[in-house]
Formats: C-alpha cells, sequence, structure tokens
C-alpha cells in the first residue's frame, strides 16, 4: 500500500471535479500510477464502489483502504488524496451526485474518519443489484432524452437505499431528529424566508449548535444546503415548465432573477436560459 509520503513525492497537480449539481458516473479500471489530489475536497458528494484490486484515500494524515465490496462517500468540502495501491488494478464504479432531501437520512453511515463515510457490502445479491443499477446511473446520465436526468436521479436513490437497507440498525448513525425536522422546513417552502436563528429557536437548540450539527450530520451548512435545492427545483422547473427565468427565480425564492442568475450559472456552470435550451 502507498504510503502519504509516497503520494506526495507525485507532482501535486490538483484533480478537476464536474461541476456541482450534476450528477456524473462512470466506471475506472486503473493501475498504480493513478492518483486523484484535491486539497480543497469537492462541491459534491462523491461515492465510489470497489469491485477488485484496492485503492488507498487519505483524508488529513489517516488512511482508508478499499477493497471488493467496499463502497465510500465523501462528503462536500473534505479534503482528501486517493490512488491504486502499488501492484494493483483498482475496478470501481464512482458517481458525483448532490443528494435529494430524502436521502440524507439514509446516508447516516459510519464514518471512520471525519468526511469519509464506509460501508462493506459482502451480500452478493445486494452487490449485483448496485452494479446494475451503477450501469443504469451511467447510461442515463450520458442520456439527453427527455426523464434520463430523472431516471438517473432513480437509480442513484435506489444505490443509496440498498446501502441503507443493508447499514439499517447501526447505532449512532441515525440521522438527528432535530436535522430531519430542519430539512423538511427548508424543502417545504423554499420561497419562504429562514435564518438560522429561527431554525434553530423552532427545534430548541441555539443557532451555534444547530449550524454545527447540521454541518456534521448533512455535510453541508444550512445555508448551502438551502441554495442547492433551490437550485436543483430551478433546474427541474426548466427543464420540465415553460414558466420564464424571472418566474422561475420567484417561485423558488429569489427576489432578483440577476442574483438567481449569478448563482445558478455558478452552480451549474451555464446560465437558465443554455441550460434549458440543452432540453428543448
Amino acid at each position: 500500500m502507498m504510503e502519504m509520503a509516497e503520494f506526495l513525492n507525485y507532482p501535486a497537480v490538483e484533480t478537476a471535479s464536474p461541476l456541482p449539481g450534476i450528477l456524473v458516473s462512470d466506471h475506472y479500471s486503473e493501475a498504480d500510477d493513478y492518483r486523484v489530489h484535491r486539497p480543497r475536497g469537492t462541491k459534491d458528494w462523491l461515492i465510489t464502489y470497489t469491485l477488485s484490486g484496492t485503492g488507498t484515500y487519505w483524508i488529513g494524515e489517516q488512511q482508508w483502504r478499499c477493497h471488493s465490496g467496499d463502497i465510500v462517500v465523501l462528503k462536500p468540502g473534505t479534503i482528501h488524496h486517493y490512488a491504486t495501491d502499488k501492484g494493483s488494478v483498482w475496478n470501481f464504479y464512482w458517481a458525483h451526485f448532490v443528494p435529494q432531501p430524502s436521502w440524507i437520512n439514509w446516508l447516516t453511515w459510519p464514518e471512520p474518519h471525519p468526511g469519509l463515510l464506509a460501508v462493506r457490502m459482502d451480500d452478493s445479491a445486494i452487490l449485483e443489484r448496485l452494479q446494475t443499477a451503477f450501469r443504469r446511473l451511467m447510461r442515463d446520465s450520458l442520456d439527453n432524452r427527455p426523464y434520463s436526468r430523472q431516471l438517473a436521479l432513480n437509480a442513484m436513490e435506489e444505490i443509496i437505499l440498498w446501502i441503507a437497507q443493508k447499514n439499517r440498525g447501526a447505532a449512532g448513525h441515525v440521522l438527528d431528529p432535530r436535522v430531519e425536522e430542519v430539512l423538511g422546513v427548508i424543502a417545504q417552502d423554499l420561497k419562504q424566508p429562514l435564518s438560522v436563528a429561527e431554525l434553530a429557536h423552532q427545534v430548541q437548540l441555539s443557532p451555534s449548535r444547530m449550524a454545527h450539527l447540521f454541518k456534521e450530520q448533512v455535510g453541508d451548512s444550512i445555508v448551502a444546503t438551502r441554495m442547492k435545492i433551490r437550485l436543483r427545483q430551478a433546474a427541474r422547473l426548466l427543464e420540465f415548465t415553460s414558466r420564464t427565468v424571472t418566474e422561475i427565480a420567484d417561485d423558488v425564492g429569489f427576489q432578483s432573477p440577476y442574483y438567481f442568475t449569478k448563482q445558478f450559472t455558478s452552480h451549474y456552470g451555464q446560465s437558465p436560459t443554455a441550460y434549458r435550451k440543452q432540453f428543448r
């Protein structure tokens, strides 16, 4: 297994990530010259499912080695590096995604290192279902036909659900009901002005404690999570309705169409108009 010092002897070129909010997946089979270096983490979540071979993650000075059947998720902002182990060929599926609000409770897995979630799957039937779901995810995320994006999200949700089913009952890994309530409030009305202080008061916590607990369990701040939910809903409205950009901005709680366009472009890498055009 490659040590951290050995890893850093290689040129430390930062590895680019897909634009946040765009569901993307692939299947890699990489020899031991493969390495990824992300000193700033990613803005979305990253999942890997190891089919064969071994690879190692570094979270700070901590290591996590992946074997066949291992599933690892990295939360947004987690500084990480990973590489194929020396003498191995690491064969794995991966996907960058932003969870739907309903998925957050299903992503309360064991967290051996801060920001790194891990589950080992040893049920051959579930492993086969996971591979099938990943293949669908890869296919549908590349397809430009109507509803392909929703089909890709369905495949991603199936992956999360199978792992959650395997992981159910793990002591100490249930989403705090106060965090769950805050997620529900955020998703219920995207136009309603909300502050961390108001949400904290609703669940009887101090604002600082609420902010820390939410970030710890969800992986993003309350403000960032709400922004992603609003932008994701806006993307759906652009895809499936004929409402104007100004109307959609108002629908998801932006008072200024200019500010909405700026945030949407930053998140998706293209303006709302350009985003809609690819679905027409």
